[in-house]
């Protein structure tokens, strides 16, 4: 059972989703939860600097360009700090209701490479706190760097003054997760839009399993749906179900697809350039004959037609797919699946 769970979260309603069922898991598991929020304002300084030409005159001069950069990069990365902090706020109440440990966690940098790079070897990179008392930041990977170096004039506005570089990072966590559950959409949804844009970059990289968040049913009770190709990975995820199943008193489907249609074309297709002998090696007749359904009689639940448009027809309240690997077949029914995933 998964005991080790990153959560990234945004205040969105998928991401209130996710934490649900990272909470339903570590009450069973006795896990814990490391809740976390990616910010960029490296980004915003890179903006910043191609819009000063566009400044009045009176700030074109260089001494006053590097006063006005020192005081927005502060500015701006205090800012999203604080934004990120209050996001989190609410997943520590929910937390301490719930009675699970949670861990809190900044990153800065490209929000899906600093996730992928934090799931699989704990390698995201964590700031150094701007301004935070520290008994909050005790509560943060990396919190007992909290940075001082933001200080108001007497004009009540930011002095611009030299920041130690080697406090704006502070290493990472190297910390080991078991599972990564993830809201399907963000904030920045878009109508008809079946994944978001960071999850589907986050799922091409990571190593670890993976759980996408679609609604609010709950694991209890739920169905379970195995897709298996007999890859080792696919009875990884078998095993992983069960365990699953088993701990919310939930039901297990196990599910094969296979296409008919695409035998039926391929063969059409090679057997007319083939010549005699070569058509006798690969037997087209037999084979025809194996590929129609209704000779089927291989015991179990089949699905027929393309494999991942198959697949989550079947699928209830979960469904557990072999994400390592990532092939064509998953890569479809991440997308497409009306459930979890």
């Amino acid at each position: 059972m998964y005991r080790e769970i990153f959560v990234p979260v945004d205040n969105s309603q998928h991401s209130d989703w996710a934490v649900d069922r990272a909470l339903e898991m570590c009450r069973r598991s006795g896990g814990r939860i490391t809740g976390n929020h990616v910010y960029a304002a490296r980004l915003h300084d890179v903006r910043f600097r191609q819009l000063e030409t566009g400044l009045p005159a009176q700030f074109q001069t260089p001494e006053e360009i590097k006063k006005q950069r020192k005081i927005h990069d502060k500015l701006i990365e205090k800012g999203l700090q604080l934004i990120a902090d209050s996001f989190l706020d609410q997943l520590g109440k929910r937390c301490e209701a719930a009675g699970v440990p949670l861990t809190r966690q900044l990153l800065e940098g490209i929000n899906y490479e600093e996730i992928v790079n934090e799931v699989n070897r704990g390698a995201g990179r964590l700031p150094g706190l701007i301004g935070f008392d520290p008994n909050r930041a005790a509560g943060y990977d990396g919190g007992d760097k909290v940075r001082s170096d933001v200080k108001l004039g007497e004009n009540g506005r930011l002095v611009a003054e030299d920041e130690d570089a080697a406090a704006r990072l502070v290493g990472s966590s190297g910390r080991q997760y078991d599972l990564l559950a993830v809201g399907a959409h963000g904030l920045g949804r878009q109508a008809l839009s079946q994944l978001g844009g960071v999850v589907a970059r986050v799922l091409r990289g990571v190593e670890k399993d993976v759980l996408i968040v679609r609604d609010d049913r709950p694991l209890e009770g739920g169905r379970f749906l195995v897709c298996v190709d007999g890859s080792s990975y696919s009875y990884k995820a078998m095993k992983s179900a069960l365990e699953l199943a088993q701990t919310f008193g939930g039901s297990l489907y196990v599910c094969s697809a296979f296409d008919v249609e695409y035998h039926h074309v391929v063969f059409h297709n090679i057997k007319d350039v083939l010549s005699y002998q070569a058509s006798k090696v690969f037997k087209f007749e037999e084979q025809e004959e194996d590929a129609d359904p209704d000779r089927q009689t291989v015991p179990g639940d089949h699905a027929v037609g393309g494999g991942s448009p198959a697949v989550p027809a079947r699928a209830g309240p979960a469904w557990r797919a072999p994400h390592r690997g990532h092939g064509a077949g998953f890569s479809s029914g991440e997308s497409r699946a009306p459930c979890l995933v």
